[in-house]
């Protein structure tokens, strides 16, 4: 499975985030993960969207981490971000028709395995992962 870099860069953000001290603009947080600005904007209103950080607007405003006491796991940030975990074409919303349907046991396999990915997801913190993770480089390494 793979993921889109919507949900690396939400991942990072997050991190970023739980290890800043208060609000940070999306300027900022596009400078110091090295990011475009207009993709840091959209994955913030995804993350805002649900519920992961509060964004303020103005002088003293930014975007800053919600987290209640059980933590953000990885995988609710990835199931926030994603819209689609279709590993083959047949549980994609659109994939073209199967020959083996509607008795396909490779369908209940992949689906099993989806699960299985995101449930180790689902063992994980941001938290923990920012708390193993050193602070960011500023802007794009060279």
């Amino acid at each position: 499975m793979r993921l889109t870099r919507a949900s690396d860069f939400a991942l990072r953000i997050l991190i970023l985030l739980l290890k800043t001290e208060g609000a940070l603009s999306v300027e900022t947080i596009a400078a110091r993960l090295g990011l475009p600005k207009s993709h840091v904007m959209k994955i913030v209103s995804q993350l805002a969207a649900g519920g992961f950080v509060a964004t303020q607007r103005g002088r003293t405003g930014g975007v800053r981490i919600v987290e209640d006491e059980r933590g953000i796991s990885v995988g609710s940030v990835i199931r926030a971000i994603e819209t689609e975990f279709a590993v083959v074409d047949c549980l994609g919303k659109s994939g073209p028709q199967c020959a083996f349907e509607p008795r396909c046991a490779l369908k209940s396999a992949m689906v099993e395995a989806t699960d299985a990915f995101l449930h180790v997801l689902d063992q994980y913190s941001v938290s923990e992962i920012a708390g193993r993770t050193q602070h960011p480089r500023l802007g794009r390494p060279d």
